[in-house]
């Protein structure tokens, strides 16, 4: 059996991986209001979502058109069971940001679970149109199936959900060999673990898998 060894990731380096393409998103973000950021974002990951909601606000104050703090502020109040506020929120942000994708997505969740069920079956098509394979459209369709209790509809949906999310497995196979090449066997392990469950049967993954696995051993024979 295979095994990837585990170990504590480089937090620094994560956050620095995944938070610089979302400030190149915004333009000339102060380092004051991207400190706070930065702050507003560990609240969240620690579900102080009321702290988290003050720092995007500071965040937003000093850089109004920081649109990840907004998103983040949408986010909080979401959490925060402030539904309303946070509809308006993703709504203006996809509205200034059309190709925000997220924001959308989010814009939609907070929609159906308001009950503004045809506005969110009106988005959802529009997404379907021009996204089609983004699992989470998907299922958000199957949730406001269940909403409206098309049982048949939210079957159909879940199983493209579930197509699309095997064709993902490859991407997070790629993720675990780009962070296997960085040293971080922790990560690793779990882009390998996040493929396996998405992918579940699949066998071209199970092809890239032994292909995964006969390059770590041909670098291992390098050292």
């Amino acid at each position: 059996m295979k095994t990837v060894k585990s170990g504590r990731p480089s937090f620094l380096l994560a956050v620095f991986v995944s938070l610089t393409p979302l400030l190149a998103c915004s333009p000339k973000v102060k380092p004051e209001a991207g400190g706070l950021y930065l702050a507003a974002v560990e609240a969240y990951v620690g579900k102080n979502y009321s702290e988290a909601l003050l720092l995007a606000g500071q965040a937003l104050n000093r850089n109004p058109g920081f649109i990840q703090a907004a998103f983040l502020r949408g986010k909080a109040l979401f959490f925060s069971d402030r539904l309303g506020e946070a509809q308006k929120e993703f709504e203006r942000l996809a509205s200034r940001r059309p190709q925000y994708t997220e924001a959308r997505i989010w814009n939609i969740r907070c929609l159906i679970l308001l009950g503004s069920y045809d506005e969110a079956r009106r988005l959802l098509e529009a997404e379907i149109a021009f996204n089609s394979e983004d699992w989470q459209t998907y299922y958000l369709y199957a949730l406001l199936s269940e909403k409206t209790d098309d049982y048949e509809q939210r079957l159909y949906m879940n199983r493209r959900a579930e197509a699309a999310l095997t064709a993902a497995a490859k991407v997070f196979l790629d993720q675990a060999l780009i962070f296997s090449v960085l040293g971080l066997p922790g990560r690793t392990a779990e882009y390998l673990e996040k493929a396996k469950t998405l992918a579940g049967d699949n066998a071209s993954l199970a092809e890239m898998e032994e292909a995964f696995y006969s390059f770590i051993n041909t670098q291992e024979e390098k050292l």
